[in-house]
């Protein structure tokens, strides 16, 4: 288990959500990826 505090917990599930999002709007857009990932 981690011991993390709640406060940072928040920051790290914040920063996933934002950098997953931005990985989707910019790379995931290409078509050619999504090949790569689903072939």
């Amino acid at each position: 288990m981690f011991l993390i505090s709640p406060e940072l917990q928040d920051i790290l599930v914040l920063w996933f959500y934002r950098s997953g999002h931005f990985l989707v709007n910019n790379v995931i857009d290409d078509p050619a990826w999504l090949a790569l990932i689903f072939c």
